[in-house]
């Protein structure tokens, strides 16, 4: 029997579009599995990512995908596969590209179910990688917080202070019982490699990010389940607020300074008020030490020193399993995505299409692809690491040129 032909492209995503790129793309290999994809100049179907609008561009259905903290705009696109726990109507999907793109084999899944066993390597203190230092203070002000205890080894591109850079993360992380592995920002769901990274080295992971991690955590017993989440519950009852405070630390959060600094820095302790029902896995919290539990960077080291004084202490959290339940997040989520990208390419082009139409949609639609991100996908990366190389320098022009501006505030104060 043949299998229908589905006419797609991928724009806007990490890499470049060519068909290489097309058919090796793992969300391509899912659907092969029961349709001929076809790389197409005329789609009727666009995988596109965040980074840029050429999709935009082609009138079909449109399809976003992200594995960056940003939130998918339904009003260009007709579906997303996102961070997100949310629920609208038919068209989103929460599925962590880490689950499903890149822990694949069974190696490494054999690694996350047992870490005890690398403990024997671990003769450094405390490791840390990273490219990128654009708009990651609170994750630079740690780094420096956490080397006035012990010094931390950078292997990567940013702050690097082993005089060169590091080609295998994982392996090189194996002689360290520590990892800071801070996001790159921090929102409910936003959960990265970093803290598999960590897992994988058989490293304690220093994490923060992903506030959601803390949902339904009993803090007196440490303990939850997964099964627990799946109770039916509206989500009316659940969104009154989006926060639940953290009454212990209510006094100590301050708007105004929670992207912290230096040893007094303050975390963001808030849990999320996510309805339960959302939740697929639950991370076990006693198998990593969650920055958000603390609500300064003192806090943090102060755990950070009590384990790593005390032996017992840090050999049992590597034999802590990382998920509650036994959850295999690879075997999960390759099938709820290919039933979700099945759902929609089963309808057709025509059925398939959500996006409303108006005159201030088309309007909005006009103005994105004049963006000049569209015009060359390149240009926005290279400038923002531009920015971060010289951001000293360039916050000393902005402050010289904001002089004249504030002499003259003075004199009419005058």
């Amino acid at each position: 029997m043949n299998k229908r032909v589905l006419n797609m492209r991928i724009l806007d995503w990490w890499n470049e579009d060519n068909e290489v790129n097309f058919y090796s793309n793992a969300l391509i290999q899912l659907l092969q599995q029961k349709y001929d994809v076809a790389y197409s100049n005329t789609p009727d179907f666009i995988l596109c990512g965040p980074f840029g609008y050429k999709h935009l561009e082609y009138d079909c259905v449109r399809i976003f995908y992200t594995g960056e903290n940003v939130r998918p705009d339904f009003n260009l696109v007709d579906y997303a596969i996102s961070f997100d726990y949310a629920v609208f109507e038919d068209r989103h999907l929460h599925a962590p590209l880490i689950f499903f793109n890149t822990y694949r084999s069974k190696e490494l899944q054999n690694t996350l179910k047992s870490r005890i066993h690398l403990s024997k390597y671990k003769t450094k203190f405390c490791g840390f990688v990273a490219s990128n230092g654009y708009m990651t203070e609170m994750r630079d002000n740690f780094f420096e917080a956490l080397c006035a205890y012990k010094n931390v080894d950078s292997g990567g591109k940013w702050k690097n202070n082993i005089g060169t850079s590091v080609d295998d993360k994982i392996e090189w992380l194996k002689s360290y019982k520590f990892n800071i592995c801070f996001e790159n920002g921090s929102y409910p769901g936003y959960l990265t490699e970093k803290l598999f990274d960590a897992f994988m080295s058989g490293c304690v992971p220093i994490y923060w990010g992903d506030t959601s991690l803390r949902c339904g955590i009993d803090k007196e017993c440490n303990e939850t389940s997964n099964k627990d989440s799946k109770k039916d519950i509206s989500p009316e009852v659940c969104t009154s607020n989006f926060f639940t405070r953290n009454y212990k630390y209510d006094e100590n959060l301050d708007s105004n300074a929670m992207g912290g600094g230096g040893e007094y820095g303050i975390f963001d302790t808030r849990i999320p008020n996510i309805p339960p029902y959302l939740f697929d896995y639950k991370i076990n919290p006693k198998a990593f030490i969650n920055a958000h539990e603390f609500p300064t960077f003192k806090d943090l080291i102060d755990e950070i020193k009590r384990i790593d004084d005390n032996d017992k202490a840090f050999r049992d959290m590597l034999n802590e399993p990382i998920f509650l339940d036994d959850f295999d997040p690879q075997e999960f989520y390759s099938q709820r995505v290919f039933h979700f990208l099945d759902y929609i390419v089963s309808q057709g082009p025509t059925c398939a299409k959500r996006i409303g139409r108006g005159s201030y949609l088309q309007r909005k639609e006009n103005v994105m692809k004049t963006c000049p991100y569209n015009i060359d996908s390149s240009i926005t990366p290279k400038f923002m690491h531009y920015c971060m190389k010289h951001r000293n320098f360039i916050e000393n022009i902005r402050k010289i040129s904001e002089f004249p501006r504030d002499i003259i505030r003075i004199m009419r104060g005058k």
